[in-house]
């Protein structure tokens, strides 16, 4: 156990710590005080972020470039200029209707004196009434019947006499190859009916020969 004296010491140091520590505290305190602000700076942290990046392509080299040679100066033409030229004069009104005639003169054509007429040629009238006999005997043939069963095609040539409308000496001069179709032809010589003649033949008897066609 401590006595008396040991404990006064002990008190002793304690308030000397006690007072050292407040004169501490109170400089500190002071120095603080008087201690000039000093700014703060706020440094921004930058984080890059390390990416893999993709190789870059090799430039491809391009070609030199050609050197363009400047064109040769031409001589530029001028356009010359148009000489005036004098006005011609008008035409007075006696020289205008002169010029008038004289092209009236040039542009109308003068119609022969003896222009060719065209004559149509003449034609016979019993060759065409003769055209008009060979239809009308044609269209009074009949085909036999033995020529239809043979299926037979030929024609047969018939001469006769004809006197107003008449038909007289009929008979065959140049045979079809069958008798029936043959005398079926001088038949429709008998039976036909004939056109009337033209004037030039009226009253006049004619011979005339036709084909009679058995199809």
């Amino acid at each position: 156990m401590l006595n008396g004296y040991q404990k006064r010491q002990w008190q002793s140091l304690a308030m000397a710590l006690g007072v050292e520590s407040v004169l501490m505290v109170g400089v500190v305190g002071w120095a603080f005080q008087h201690l000039p602000a000093v700014p703060t700076e706020v440094i921004p942290l930058s984080i890059e972020v390390l990416m893999d990046k993709p190789p870059q392509k090799l430039a491809a080299r391009e070609p030199p470039p050609k050197i363009k040679t400047p064109p040769s100066p031409q001589a530029v033409s001028r356009p010359q200029a148009e000489t005036p030229q004098p006005l011609a004069q008008q035409p007075t009104v006696s020289e205008s209707h002169a010029v008038q005639q004289q092209l009236t003169k040039e542009v109308v054509p003068v119609a022969p004196a003896h222009a060719p007429q065209l004559v149509a040629p003449a034609v016979d009238p019993a060759l065409a009434y003769n055209v008009k006999l060979a239809a009308a005997v044609q269209a009074a043939f009949e085909v036999p019947g033995s020529a239809k069963a043979l299926s037979f095609k030929g024609k047969a040539r018939v001469e006769f006499h004809l006197h107003d409308g008449v038909a007289s000496a009929i008979r065959v001069i140049q045979s079809s190859g069958l008798g029936a179709v043959d005398r079926a032809a001088v038949k429709a010589v008998e039976v036909a009916k004939f056109p009337l003649p033209p004037a030039e033949l009226k009253n006049k008897e004619g011979t005339y020969q036709i084909w009679v066609a058995c199809f």
